[in-house]
């Protein structure tokens, strides 16, 4: 090893650059170990008396510190009045005790020499724990900051005792190199995490998240020096998708840009880039970090997913239309043209012009966006025409205002709130129903073609004119109305479509609650069902309806052939099933994901043998015992997670036992 000792010159000159926190912090656990060496192993205890104690004097012959700019008073001496380095307290039997320095020893305490000798030459070499940092600190190194941060909010740093840590905190606020010992016991932890992020940078190297637009790289790069060794596999996991994701994100983002305007960039930039990088650099890598990220990233997928630069740019036209809409009315009060000469009007003609001449500019884009929702529309009328003609109806009818209107606005406002979120077409659909709606204007009858948003409280009170206050709650009232027919359609639709399910499930009525097992866990159930007289479970009694079950498998090994296909089918299952699910909670999602698989799987089975055949019935009614029969009959107090368990048993049939079927 690399030899540290110094002479005192060099010792003095090194320190000589230090600060005072530095010098002090370096003589206290230096001191500690003198300490732990000497006085815990009681070197005099022959003799006596008897050491307790030795004091160091950090700054000895130092002449300048940053805290002691002129001369340094030297602090210890010995029994004989010489200023120390060192100084050694020795106590007798009845309690006295001396100060003193190497050669007093055995002048005033009568211990030996040697004895005397043996113990500064002990302190000298632990003195090397000292000459070891100056000397690493002289040529330039200092405390391992970055790794030390990644231990801590790892959380690995606490797998070390209380007083290392301690002594961590202190070279780390001192900025001094560790002792070797330390140093390498530190860097061993250290070592085991940067083991498992080599393996989640090899990830997202792989998915060359470049970062171009958003923050996504420099955010993960922070979560992967955080996270956990315990959870890796669950990280490595969630690591793969999420990367994958954002250099989808990537690329649909540089896409749109390489096709697009100055002012759709702009649009780019301020909607999206700019809202997401914030979030991005605000999202601390510590609590909820996965399930934050996913809803930044799900929500900028969203804003931009298939876009076109002519999609972007007839959003923010939207917006500015209905804007405008409103404004039109609250500025007017009745219609969209007004006399701009009108002096009752708090404003300049200069404005009032620039108003009505914005208002115009605009109706020739208001009509192709109208005939945008009218295309929708028509789609939605061949699809679903119930509902078109209960939007109708709604639309069509008169709206009722209170004469407390305020309170009604509250009211309908809290109720529009509370009301589950719309997808974007449904929101255009609401749009073209609100546009479509005819309202009595005050001296002009019946008019139609406004479209105003659900606005705040606080915005409805600015309006200080009482008839478009009412405007607007007849407005909002509309709103409600039809985003409260769409949702109940949504759900008809959705109950609907979960009883076909749930006949998937039931294979058509063949199973049925009253059939249904006992709770058993998948191990033990099919562990009971294959005949294998050295399971742990092989002296369990069967109950009637397992030993029914068990026939019907005996019968279609007996039949096939295929013992050991058949077994590793099922023991696939159990795994199957035990996969980490990534949930889906949109009901309506996973539904369209079981008829599909249902319907991809039933095309695929006729051309099959008659085991084969029985043996994909027996796995549906296997799984109908394990987990099927837990679906309620009302789709609103369904269990998610046994749809979800549900849908992976079919995934399961498609992509596991369908191959390995038509291969044997």
């Amino acid at each position: 090893m690399e030899s540290y000792t110094l002479t005192d010159e060099k010792r003095r000159k090194i320190l000589s650059k230090l600060k005072y926190h530095q010098i002090q912090t370096l003589s206290d656990f230096t001191m500690y170990e003198v300490k732990s060496e000497m006085i815990t192993n009681n070197f005099i205890a022959a003799s006596d008396w008897h050491l307790v104690d030795i004091q160091e004097d950090p700054f000895w012959k130092l002449r300048y510190t940053d805290n002691t700019p002129g001369k340094y008073v030297p602090k210890l001496k010995c029994y004989c009045g010489k200023t120390l380095r060192y100084q050694y307290v020795l106590e007798s039997r009845n309690g006295k005790q001396l100060y003193l320095g190497k050669e007093h020893f055995m002048q005033h305490a009568g211990i030996p020499q040697k004895i005397a000798n043996q113990i500064h030459e002990r302190v000298n070499s632990i003195m090397i724990f000292r000459d070891e940092i100056l000397v690493k600190y002289d040529r330039g190194e200092r405390f391992p900051l970055k790794e030390y941060r990644i231990l801590d909010r790892s959380g690995m740093i606490f797998e070390f005792g209380e007083d290392f840590r301690y002594k961590l905190r202190r070279f780390r606020d001192a900025n001094l190199p560790l002792f070797h010992v330390d140093e390498n016991r530190l860097m061993s932890k250290y070592c085991q995490i940067r083991e498992v992020n080599h393996v989640l940078y090899r990830i997202l190297n792989k998915e060359k998240v470049e970062d171009n637009h958003f923050l996504f790289r420099k955010t993960l790069e922070e979560y992967i020096d955080s996270i956990e060794v315990e959870n890796f596999e669950d990280t490595t996991r969630w690591f793969e998708t999420i990367s994958s994701d954002c250099r989808f994100v990537e690329e649909t983002t540089e896409n749109i840009l390489n096709n697009s305007t100055s002012m759709t960039r702009k649009i780019l930039e301020k909607d999206y880039i700019k809202p997401v990088n914030t979030r991005l650099i605000n999202l601390s890598a510590y609590i909820y970090f996965e399930d934050k990220f996913i809803h930044i990233l799900d929500k900028i997928k969203k804003d931009i997913y298939g876009k076109s630069e002519v999609d972007i740019l007839l959003k923010k036209e939207e917006e500015k239309i209905v804007e405008l809409n409103a404004l039109q009315v609250q500025i007017y009060g009745k219609d969209a043209i007004q006399d701009y000469r009108d002096v009752k009007e708090n404003r300049s003609v200069k404005e009032i012009v620039k108003n009505i001449s914005k208002i115009e500019r605009k109706k020739d884009k208001c009509k192709k966006i109208q005939h945008k929702y009218m295309h929708l529309v028509r789609t939605y009328t061949k699809f679903h025409p119930v509902l078109i003609n209960n939007l109708n109806r709604v639309s069509n009818r008169e709206v009722t205002s209170s004469n407390s209107i305020e309170d009604k606005y509250i009211n309908e406002l809290n109720k529009y709130s509370s009301l589950p979120k719309l997808n974007g077409e449904e929101e255009k659909v609401v749009k073209y129903f609100m546009l479509k709606h005819k309202v009595d204007i005050p001296g002009k009858g019946m008019k139609q073609g406004y479209s105003l948003s659900a606005v705040s409280i606080e915005g409805f009170k600015k309006v200080e004119n009482k008839d478009i206050q009412k405007l607007l709650l007849e407005y909002l009232i509309l709103r409600v109305a039809l985003v409260e027919e769409i949702i109940h359609f949504r759900n008809e639709e959705l109950q609907d479509k979960y009883r076909k399910v749930r006949n998937i499930i039931f294979r058509d009525g063949k199973y049925n609650s009253s059939r249904a097992m006992e709770s058993y866990s998948i191990e033990l159930l099919i562990s009971l069902l294959i005949d294998n007289k050295y399971s742990k479970y092989a002296n369990i009694t069967l109950n009637k309806k397992i030993e029914l079950l068990k026939q019907k498998l005996d019968e279609i090994i007996k039949e096939s052939g295929k013992r050991k296909i058949v077994e590793y089918i099922l023991n696939s299952l159990i795994s199957s099933y035990h996969e980490k699910l990534s949930f889906n909670n949109d009901i309506s999602n996973i539904v369209d994901s079981i008829m599909r698989e249902e319907k991809e799987f039933s095309h695929n089975i006729a051309s099959l043998s008659q085991w084969k055949r029985d043996f994909i019935d027996f796995l549906y009614e296997l799984n109908y015992y394990y987990c099927g029969n837990k679906l309620s009959e009302d789709v609103k107090k369904v269990d998610i997670k046994v749809l979800n368990v549900n849908l992976v048993f079919l995934r399961f049939l498609n992509t596991k036992v369908r191959p390995i079927l038509r291969k044997n």
